[in-house]
């Protein structure tokens, strides 16, 4: 018992809690936030809860990922494998590749992707592209931890990318693969 007592104390931490990461992400009107991901029994898909994705990034057709977001996150789990991709995921690339990709065209997942849930901070006290060590608003922070939300949207939290996920599309008779990542810049 002893050395589970010494493997803990000797964990070390990383010289922030907060990253910031580049990673699929949308304009929600307000800020650029990362994709509503979300993860259950290795699937990985996206919520419509709490959050205008659907009516950003489905109702409207042919709108590409951004690639950077506005706001710095926080690690809250460990890594888990992604081995299937659910219907409102599906849902998002037929809007997104709406007039390129084939009628009935399958979206398989080529490489299967390691995903990270992370936590949104206050896009108000921790902003990843404020360009500045400081800030002044008008509102203090939610908490402690500069973390935002509220239930429905889960206190937004959200999946990224450990390792890279590569699905493929037909579009012309010709197998696309598309991938997303992540790539973290310490803030």
């Amino acid at each position: 018992m002893a050395s589970v007592g010494r493997a803990f104390d000797s964990r070390k931490e990383g010289l922030t809690k907060f990253i910031k990461p580049e990673s699929p992400c949308y304009d929600d009107g307000a800020n650029t936030v990362l994709f509503p991901f979300t993860y259950s029994n290795q699937e990985l898909d996206i919520t419509y809860s709490g959050n205008t994705f659907k009516s950003n990034m489905v109702d409207s057709t042919n709108q590409s990922p951004s690639a950077e977001t506005d706001t710095s996150v926080r690690i809250v789990s460990g890594v888990s494998l992604v081995t299937s991709l659910g219907k409102n995921f599906k849902d998002y690339v037929r809007a997104w590749r709406s007039g390129t990709i084939d009628a009935g065209s399958p979206i398989d997942i080529v490489v299967a992707p390691q995903v990270v849930r992370v936590q949104e901070a206050s896009v108000d006290h921790v902003s990843a592209n404020s360009g500045s060590s400081w800030t002044i608003t008008s509102l203090p922070p939610t908490c402690e931890n500069y973390m935002v939300g509220n239930p429905t949207n889960k206190f937004n939290t959200t999946y990224i990318f450990k390792t890279p996920l590569t699905f493929s599309i037909i579009e012309s008779g010709v197998t696309q693969y598309i991938t997303f990542r992540t790539m973290l810049d310490q803030e």
